[in-house]
């Protein structure tokens, strides 16, 4: 396709190189870590301007590319250090940028007419040039792109009325549903969009594409609009609570809910209950071993342990779809029962993982004024570690950033965020992409907070860092008391950490 679409091509062009680059900036903040452990904390994020410029486009406006990234704090004393990785990736950067306005002029062009805009090309190129900007910096207007991709979705008539859907679709809910959970937002994609998901049938499908199971999804997806819902004005009468009471390590703490939100508090609820109740199972689990379970048509009684695969429905109802194997190709071997254990239970753990981190996030929802050291946060949390421990730092593990952030900004113990740390910079390093250097500096913002204040702090306990915050109670409402606000929430621009 994009051999006969120069804007796809100029994309493609663009995302490759600027993958290239991220890979070599990784490893150099890789081996800069290892060089030097006792430096502290990452800089401060990029600023609103530098944000700004590294915007991705709308499909209607290019932009102007600057390449000013990361630029250092003054007081930082990086624990992670990134200056000398900045600095080597400055001179080749221009060619993918190049390479990305190309293609944004190119696509301009395009979408001037009805038909073209209709077309898959068009559809792949707004993708890749999301996904180049997820490998620059994984910061910039993705609303602003994300309405577009709305705008040139509903000229294609996909969703639940037509039956027509494809994998690029799917990509594309995915990340409006989960960007809008960390950016203040409700997702633009729902309804019939998320029924088109979790009905699919494809090989291409959400578990393949993005490593999270479809049934857990359609929860993560209602997160965004509770999180919107908590901060709604409460009664004028209402007075918050002027003290925190002790924690037991078992309770769960008082919350008021007679304070007007009703909205939110029947949506925290049914949405608490679900996630507790809700266990992860094998159906759609998008193992090596389930594909090519389909893929040799096999009618062994070996074969019902994947029966969750599906066949894929008409072309014609596809935007696009993968290509069929050839008649002559060799049958791949079946992997043995023990090596379908050891999958699926990775894959088990993965959607624990997501499940534990959505809990938190809706648990500092409905607490914004209690420390991240309260038990509430920290029991989960522990929940969340025993799982990723299981998981190996390579395959499910690349596609664990957004619950691993969410998990990020309530840890309280070193050995916590140390592996934390490790993870997003093996999975940057890795797969190349740099939204998970970006999401590792809000983190160390966060964590430098803390010990900030541990070092002001009013009480000797030195087991958990922040813990000197106990007893202070934040007028937060809701969503404003999500820790990575305070860090984010003056800028414009959105962080996109999948």
């Amino acid at each position: 396709m994009a051999f006969n679409n120069g804007a796809l091509m100029e994309a493609v062009y663009a995302l490759a190189t600027s993958h290239l680059e991220s890979k070599k900036k990784g490893a150099i903040a890789f081996e800069n870590k290892s060089d030097s452990p006792d430096v502290s904390p990452l800089g401060s994020p990029v600023s609103s301007s530098s944000i700004r410029s590294h915007s991705p486009s709308s499909p209607i406006s290019p932009t102007t590319a600057n390449f000013n990234k990361y630029r250092p704090s003054p007081d930082s004393h990086q624990r992670l250090n990134l200056s000398s990785t900045i600095s080597s990736a400055k001179g080749s950067g221009s060619a993918a940028f190049n390479h990305k306005n190309n293609s944004i002029n190119l696509l301009n062009a395009q979408l001037t007419n009805p038909e073209l805009a209709k077309s898959d090309s068009a559809m792949a190129t707004l993708l890749i040039l999301l996904f180049f900007h997820i490998s620059e910096t994984g910061i910039g207007q993705f609303k602003t792109h994300l309405a577009g991709v709305k705008k040139l979705m509903g000229m294609r008539c996909v969703g639940k009325e037509t039956g027509i859907w494809g994998w690029m679709e799917t990509v594309f809910t995915w990340l409006d549903n989960m960007s809008a959970s960390l950016n203040n937002r409700e997702a633009q994609l729902r309804g019939g969009y998320l029924d088109m998901i979790f009905e699919s049938g494809d090989s291409w499908d959400l578990e393949s594409l993005t490593g999270c199971d479809r049934d857990l999804f359609m929860r993560l997806a209602s997160l965004g609009r509770i999180n919107v819902l908590s901060q709604m004005p409460t009664n004028d009468n209402y007075v918050s609570r002027s003290y925190v009471e002790e924690d037991d390590g078992e309770s769960e703490p008082f919350r008021d809910e007679s304070d007007g939100r009703d909205e939110f508090w029947l949506a925290w609820n049914a949405i608490k209950r679900d996630l507790h109740d809700w266990r992860p199972t094998t159906i759609y689990a998008a193992t090596p071993s389930r594909h090519q379970s389909a893929e040799t048509h096999s009618s062994g009684p070996e074969d019902t342990e994947f029966s969750g695969s599906r066949p894929s429905p008409s072309s014609s109802n596809f935007s696009m779809s993968p290509p069929p194997q050839s008649v002559g190709s060799p049958t791949r071997r079946k992997p043995s029962r023990a090596y379908e254990a050891v999958e699926n239970n990775h894959w088990l753990h993965a959607s624990n993982v997501y499940r534990y981190a959505a809990i938190l996030y809706i648990d500092r929802l409905a607490y914004p004024h209690l420390p991240s050291s309260h038990s509430i946060f920290q029991n989960t949390v522990r929940e969340v570690l025993d799982h990723v421990n299981c998981i190996p730092s390579s395959g499910l593990s690349h596609r664990l950033l957004w619950p691993l952030f969410i998990t990020g900004t309530e840890c309280v113990v070193d050995a916590h965020r140390d592996m934390i740390r490790e993870r997003c910079m093996k999975m940057q390093r890795e797969c190349g992409f740099f939204n998970k250097i970006s999401g590792l500096v809000v983190l160390e913002k966060i964590w430098r907070q803390d010990m900030t204040e541990e070092k002001e702090g009013h009480l000797s306990d030195e087991m958990f860092a922040g813990a000197r915050r106990m007893g202070k109670v934040s007028q937060s409402i809701g969503g404003r008391g999500l820790r990575w606000r305070k860090v984010t929430g003056h800028e414009d621009a959105e962080y996109l950490m999948v």
